[in-house]
């Protein structure tokens, strides 16, 4: 069932549930139908279904395009075009397969974020808007996605549309599809018919849509659960900043200690589940995004040259650094607050103590963490360097492209 609220105005133990908080991400999953919770019966097969087919045959017409008319017949500009929409088309039927075969995962990860919010509840006060801060981060996020999603994706159709009102006003009206592709022989012939067009159009309005909707309810996911742990890490540094400057006795302070080590363990856990399930997923962002910057920059640019403003492809540029630049950005954040755990740990004030088992649990706990917390690809750690890199890859591909249509 669908979020009953748009935005917990008041934060309470009723409503402060991963549902509720990420409601927009939640609402993307929950109307594409890959939101984990929802029953994998007959009648979501037949959505399931008519999604599959509605994004391979916009992939197969892309594709179609670009290798057997736009490329022979030197459009690289139109080849560029389409080719970057069919790389979006195979990327979220990935994002889709993965939500469906991880479906398991992905509802464990949300109900370990709603028992800690649920715990969160009876934490002091301090370490209660901790959790509360991280969780409306996190809300930003997906809304952030929302604005690039939807002013990307109802970019194409309006200018579309204004295109044919225009040529309505001049006197001399056209059809002016969605994606400017060759379709096969024999539709391409009827693409024109008045039916035959309103029925393309819709095909390609409709997958608009479906991607709208996947990119809000996918990408955001893992920006949401690093900002989650990084509010865990937190509430450990101030826990164990705490323990041996406040009047506790042995038996307290090893009990604290212990309770401070399981939880550090169990966010280290979580964070290889992370990795270990992303790690190919984000190998592959990377990838294509290193191709996606370019193609729809070259497009801007070559519009610029004709003193126009492609304004679809420009939004889409936006979009497109924001699709790698917010793991980046928040793995980094991880990796940071992982370190200033590390040096809570250091400076806590085990050396004022003689207790030789929580020195012991000290030196584990600085063990374990000398492995910083951050996430990775299968070659590179995904960070702020790591996104540099890739800007300095797609520049140099955009500059081969300018070179070879100069």
């Amino acid at each position: 069932m669908f979020p009953k609220t748009l935005a917990p105005t008041k934060i309470n133990r009723n409503n402060f549930k991963f549902d509720n908080m990420f409601v927009v991400t939640a609402m993307a999953m929950f109307i594409n139908r890959s939101h984990p919770s929802i029953p994998r019966n007959l009648f979501w097969v037949f959505q399931f279904l008519i999604i599959l087919t509605l994004s391979t045959t916009t992939f197969l017409f892309l594709g179609n395009s670009v290798l057997l008319y736009d490329i022979p017949a030197g459009r690289y500009a139109e080849a560029s075009k389409n080719g970057t929409m069919a790389i979006v088309a195979f990327t979220i039927t990935i994002k889709y397969s993965f939500l469906l075969y991880f479906q398991k995962y992905m509802k464990n990860l949300i109900s370990v974020v709603d028992r800690d919010y649920k715990l969160a509840m009876d934490f002091e006060e301090e370490e209660k808007e901790i959790v509360i801060m991280y969780a409306k981060k996190g809300a930003k996020v997906s809304w952030y996605w929302l604005l690039a999603a939807l002013s990307t994706s109802i970019a194409f159709p309006l200018k579309a549309i204004f295109k044919m009102g225009y040529s309505y006003w001049q006197g001399d009206f056209k059809y002016i599809p969605m994606f400017d592709m060759r379709y096969p022989d024999r539709l391409d012939i009827l693409k024109d018919i008045p039916a035959m067009f309103i029925l393309l159009f819709v095909l390609c309005l409709m997958f608009g849509c479906y991607a709208t909707t996947m990119y809000i309810g996918f990408d955001p996911l893992v920006p949401i659960f690093l900002l989650h742990i990084c509010g865990q890490l937190d509430i450990l540094s101030k826990r164990i900043l705490k323990i041996f400057s406040e009047n506790y006795n042995e038996e307290e302070i090893n009990e604290k200690l212990k309770n401070v080590n399981i939880k550090l363990q169990d966010l280290y856990g979580l964070i290889e589940n992370i990795k270990n399930k992303f790690t190919v997923l984000f190998e592959y962002n990377m990838k294509t995004t290193t191709f996606l910057l370019p193609l729809s920059l070259f497009q801007v640019v070559e519009d610029l040259k004709r003193s126009q403003l492609n304004m679809e492809f420009l939004s889409f540029f936006v979009a497109t650094i924001l699709h790698f630049y917010m793991p980046c950005y928040y793995s980094d954040n991880l990796l940071e607050r992982s370190y200033y755990l590390r040096e809570a740990i250091y400076s806590c004030g085990w050396e004022t103590h003689p207790n030789t088992r929580a020195r012991k649990t000290v030196l584990l706990m600085m063990t374990r963490t000398t492995a910083p917390l951050v996430l990775s690809t299968i070659f590179y750690t995904i960070c702020l360097d790591t996104f540099a890199e890739m800007c300095r890859q797609s520049y140099a591909i955009f500059n081969i492209m300018n070179a070879a249509c100069a």
